[in-house]
């Protein structure tokens, strides 16, 4: 089997990782000829790459990010001639994207998005079948209007992303039945709580210590609370870092006195919370706070978060709190506000 994965930040290769394992018919020898293309995105994951090779994928690359595209291209030929400036720029930028086509042609592909560098591969391989993984909560809203559609579709050529795309057949998400109207009848499970139980020691063990290579990580204290921050300064969705440090200060305010605060920073961001907020345990960025159920002396009493799915996906947390809504007026991006207010959360 021929696989070739396309993404850009650590959850999208942790659901890559899960997605060959569950095709390989959880084999923990015979996985198959993967190849993997990761998006410049997330700071050090290019220092996962050894790992990666080792198990799953035969090699992976690193792709340029659409700020140096736009720069390089010029930001109209980037916005009305993206197919035709693009291809040629990235084949020329990134020879291998020439000396991989074979491969790619012929194999199953499964992107992450269809934006930035991933359009290429829409552009490229968009006349065979292509698969979209799931993108976290960007997946579960209807990020464009009818007419935003339209104009991207038939003015600017552009993708129009969050599995929309007509060149789109499959994607694989968590809660398919919580999909957008368009596409949900696209929709496969791929239900991390599902395919982790199938798993085998060795396997866990193998993707655990891909991201925390020789960890002695444990969460001893039965009375853990659990944050999960977001890149929400570095996206620029609310007015800057200083605003983004008082709404998690206001968050730890919420917890019952007396409990462990352990807060996993996401892996795009740039924040040092160890500087700003005193009295916690602040765990590394680069790894999915996904990987913590593959081991066992793991458990949060309560877990909170603003709008990360994450904690949807997490079995030992016993209590979650999605407390985005009550910081709606912090968020500058209308459609970050929009996909708060819709959000369905697992109780």
């Amino acid at each position: 089997m021929k696989r070739t994965y396309v993404g850009s930040t650590i959850y999208h290769i942790y659901l890559s990782l899960l997605h060959i394992v569950k095709d390989s018919n959880f084999d923990s020898v015979e996985r198959g000829d993967n190849l993997l293309f990761l998006v410049e995105s997330t700071p050090l994951i290019e220092t996962l790459i050894p790992s990666l090779k080792k198990n799953f994928f035969r090699d992976v690359h690193i792709i340029s990010k659409r700020k140096i595209h736009k720069n390089d291209v010029g930001p109209f030929n980037y916005a009305f001639r993206r197919k035709g400036r693009l291809l040629p720029y990235l084949r020329e930028k990134h020879p291998v994207l020439v000396k991989e086509h074979s491969f790619i042609e012929n194999s199953d592909l499964f992107l992450c998005d269809t934006d930035s560098s991933k359009s290429y591969f829409l552009y490229t391989y968009g006349h065979k079948k292509i698969n979209m993984i799931e993108d976290g909560a960007r997946t579960y809203c209807q990020r464009h209007s009818k007419f935003e559609q339209f104009y991207r579709e038939f003015i600017t050529g552009t993708p129009i992303g969050g599995g929309f795309d007509e060149e789109i057949d499959t994607i694989y998400a968590q809660f398919p039945e919580r999909l957008p109207a368009g596409i949900k009848e696209k929709a496969v499970e791929l239900n991390i709580s599902k395919i982790c139980s199938k798993l085998t020691q060795q396997t866990k063990d193998e993707i655990f210590d891909l991201f925390l290579p020789n960890s002695s990580l444990t969460i001893n204290n039965p009375n853990s609370a659990l944050i999960l921050t977001q890149p929400i300064s570095e996206d620029k969705v609310i007015a800057n870092e200083q605003e983004k440090i008082s709404i998690y200060r206001n968050i730890i305010s919420k917890i019952p006195e007396g409990m462990h605060i352990v807060l996993k920073t996401h892996p795009r961001e740039r924040t040092q919370y160890e500087k700003h907020l005193k009295g916690i345990t602040v765990l590394p960025g680069l790894f999915p706070i996904e990987i913590l159920t593959l081991k066992d002396g793991f458990y949060f009493k309560k877990g909170y978060t603003l709008f990360s799915t994450a904690l949807n996906n997490l079995d030992m947390v016993e209590e979650r709190f999605f407390l985005g809504k009550e910081y709606l007026d912090k968020f500058t991006s209308k459609s970050t506000r929009n996909l708060i207010k819709n959000m369905v959360v697992n109780p």
